[in-house]
Parts: structure tokens; C-alpha cells; sequence
């Protein structure tokens, strides 16, 4: 049974999180000493924001949540699930940018009709300019491996694990009880013929059971992403959220923190190569800002991880049968 208590908990923990991160995103500059503030990229700044504010939410979280191992999702992943995941995260990348391209296009139009492509290049100010230029450990650091990890934890452990945790509450206190029997309901099994009906209770099941949390994580972190303006910032929201509803999917179906964390390890990685058009050549050029061979092989991938998907499910059927 789920505890009014243990709810708050949770939501604690998540709220101080998320705002941990905030104000030391902003603010934390002041506390550095000078001469280091100015030596430091804005990559090595936020890179150190992020472990701080790691330290920070692992810490509440094993002081104040009940089984906060659970709640972060802290298990083990198939390596056959972990390697399904990997090969699907590129596609999941070329698809989430086409889609935010799609959706910003008419800005970024227009801005270019108004401006000019340098001007709205601009736009992606000191962060875009260092992802690009920036030395490559730190930003492979940061970009694969820091930023991930840190925003995992904390959107899909912690505050994916708070938000479903109001929805089993409400779940347990508004459950209906079953009718006594000679009460007039109609007999068990009739309502199942419904195709209709076999769809609604479905995807209430999956919301029920993580599809709320993950539409309240992938908000919450594409909210935190709306930090540019005009069309990239469009492009840069839209990727986030479709980044944080996999990721959220993820965690919700893999039962573990390891499988967002994967997939949004992959995407970051893919982000970087083509900001960096490591992907990119002669022959091979960008189609709407994604690089045409990191197409092709995420499409490799996806066909891979789909053999793979039917190769286990053709293993496990003579037995589960």
C-alpha cells in the first residue's frame, strides 16, 4: 500500500532536485573563485554543476525516499534488452530531428528570410559555439557520459518515480470495488469482446503503470531544454521532449534506470557527431541538419535490432509455449 508519506517523499526529493540543478545552474559561477571562473569553458562549468547537483539528489534520496534504490531504478538490464536499445537510439535520434525541424521550419524560414543564416546561427549563442569547437574529451565527457547519467537520475529516477508514485496513490484510493455477486453487473468476460474496449483498458494500463510519470518527466525536462530562442530554440525543445518521452518509455518498459540511461547515451553521442559533421562528406552531405549517412546507419541499426527482436522472440516461444 502506498503511503501519503511516502508520496511526499518522493516529491520532495524530485522538487529540491530539479531546483538544486536550476539555481546551481545559474548561480553557482558566484561561489567559484575568480581566476577559475574565468579559465573554465561553459562544458567544464556545467559538467561540474551536474555532479554537484548529482551529489546532491543521490544524497536526499538514499536520507529521505523509502527503497530510494528502487525508486531511482537502480537494477540490472538484460544485455540482450541493453543491446536492442542501442542499436534502436540512433534511429530514435534521426527521427526526433526531423520531426523538430519539421515542427520549427516555418520559423527558422522565416528567420532566414529576415536575417540571414548567420544571424540565426547565432542564436545558438556560447553553448552551441563550444559544442562545436570545444575540446573533444571534455565534450565527449560531458555530452555521453556526465550529462546523461546526472539528467537520467534525476528526471527518470527521481521525478519519474515521484510522479508515479502520486498515480499509484490515487490508483489505490479511488480503486472500485468489486460487485457482489447477484448484483445486476454483467458477467465477467462479456465487456472483453469489445476491440474498442480491449484498446481503452491497454492504454490505461500503460498510463496507468508509467505512462503519467513519463509525460510528466519528459515535460519537466523539455522545459528545462527551452533556454534558446527563436527556431533552433524550437528544434532544441522538440528534441528534448521527444528524447525524454523515449527515455521515459524506456525506464517505464525496462523496468530499470540502465535503459534510459543507454538510449540517451546513443542520442547524445549521435548529437555530437553531427554537430561536429563527423558523419559528413563529399558524397554524403546533411538532409534538414541530419547527416545522410548517420541515416543510413541508423536505419542499419534499426533493421539489426529488429532481426535481433524476432531472433529472441522466435528462442523464447517453443518454451513459453
Amino acid at each position: 500500500m502506498v503511503k501519503l508519506g511516502h508520496v511526499a517523499r518522493h516529491g520532495l526529493v524530485a522538487v529540491l532536485w530539479v531546483a538544486a540543478f536550476s539555481l546551481l545552474s545559474e548561480h553557482a559561477v558566484r561561489l567559484v573563485p575568480l581566476s577559475l571562473a574565468k579559465s573554465l569553458s561553459l562544458q567544464g562549468y556545467l559538467t561540474g554543476v551536474q555532479l554537484l547537483t548529482l551529489v546532491i539528489g543521490l544524497g536526499l534520496s538514499f536520507a529521505i525516499v523509502p527503497s530510494a534504490r528502487t525508486a531511482l531504478g537502480l537494477a540490472t538490464l538484460p544485455l540482450r534488452t541493453s543491446a536492442l536499445l542501442v542499436l534502436a537510439a540512433p534511429a530514435l535520434y534521426v527521427v526526433v530531428s526531423y520531426v523538430a525541424i519539421w515542427v520549427a521550419l516555418p520559423t527558422l524560414l522565416a528567420e532566414l528570410a529576415a536575417r540571414g543564416r548567420a544571424a540565426v546561427q547565432e542564436q545558438s549563442g556560447e553553448f552551441g559555439r563550444q559544442l562545436a569547437s570545444s575540446g573533444l574529451g571534455l565534450a565527449v565527457i560531458w555530452g555521453i557520459v556526465v550529462s546523461p547519467l546526472a539528467e537520467e537520475l534525476m528526471f527518470r529516477g527521481s521525478v519519474w518515480s515521484a510522479a508515479q508514485s502520486v498515480v499509484d496513490f490515487a490508483r489505490e484510493r479511488l480503486a472500485a470495488p468489486a460487485p457482489p455477486p447477484g448484483s445486476g453487473a454483467l458477467p465477467e468476460g462479456v465487456l472483453e469482446q469489445s476491440a474498442l474496449l480491449s484498446a481503452a483498458r491497454a492504454a490505461s494500463g500503460f498510463f496507468l503503470t508509467g505512462g503519467v510519470a513519463t509525460l510528466v518527466s519528459a515535460t519537466v525536462f523539455a522545459s528545462m531544454h527551452a533556454d534558446m530562442p527563436g527556431g533552433l530554440g524550437i528544434v532544441r525543445w522538440v528534441s528534448a521532449l521527444g528524447l525524454g518521452l523515449a527515455t521515459g518509455v524506456a525506464r517505464q518498459l525496462g523496468g530499470s534506470l540502465l535503459a534510459p540511461l543507454l538510449v540517451h547515451m546513443v542520442f547524445n553521442a549521435c548529437a555530437l557527431a553531427t554537430t561536429r559533421r563527423w558523419l559528413v562528406t563529399e558524397s554524403l552531405g546533411q538532409k534538414l541538419g541530419v547527416p545522410i549517412l548517420l541515416s543510413l546507419i541508423a536505419a542499419g541499426c534499426a533493421l539489426a535490432a529488429l532481426a535481433l527482436g524476432l531472433a529472441l522472440r522466435a528462442r523464447r516461444g517453443p518454451s513459453s509455449g
